[in-house]
């Protein structure tokens, strides 16, 4: 149950990855043909590293997820959507980084919120209890 509790923390960092994501790789980045390794404004190394550590916790909870009973397919999808999502980033240039990291974290803080609901809203069923 500790897994479900932490969803909303790992939702608020795919937010906020977005955000800081948008602000180095933005659409103004990508018109003026710059590219995040070559601007001067860069992020501080104490920012890159909790970020890097956020992505390895979330790889983490996504593996743990997959052996949760009430959360299994839910981490399964999550794990499976950012493996493709990191091979499209490596394949597609930086213009369409910023798109495939928007779906991949859409997809992620989708998952969560329906793993939220299911626990808290459905009592575990992946269905409501009314239907069945």
């Amino acid at each position: 149950m500790i897994l479900i509790y932490l969803a909303p923390f790992f939702i608020a960092f795919e937010l906020v990855q977005l955000l800081v994501a948008e602000r180095y790789i933005g659409i103004r980045q990508i018109r003026a043909g710059q590219h995040p390794l070559d601007a001067v404004k860069r992020l501080p190394e104490w920012c890159a590293a909790l970020w890097v550590l956020g992505r390895a916790l979330t790889w983490l909870y996504m593996l743990l997820l997959i052996f949760d009973p009430r959360a299994g397919v839910q981490g399964f999808l999550m794990f499976f959507v950012t493996l493709i999502a990191a091979g499209l980033r490596r394949k597609t240039g930086l213009k369409w980084t910023l798109v495939i990291m928007t779906v991949e974290g859409a997809v992620r803080m989708g998952m969560l919120v329906n793993i939220m609901m299911t626990v808290f809203f459905f009592n575990g069923r992946l269905v409501p209890s009314f239907v069945l």
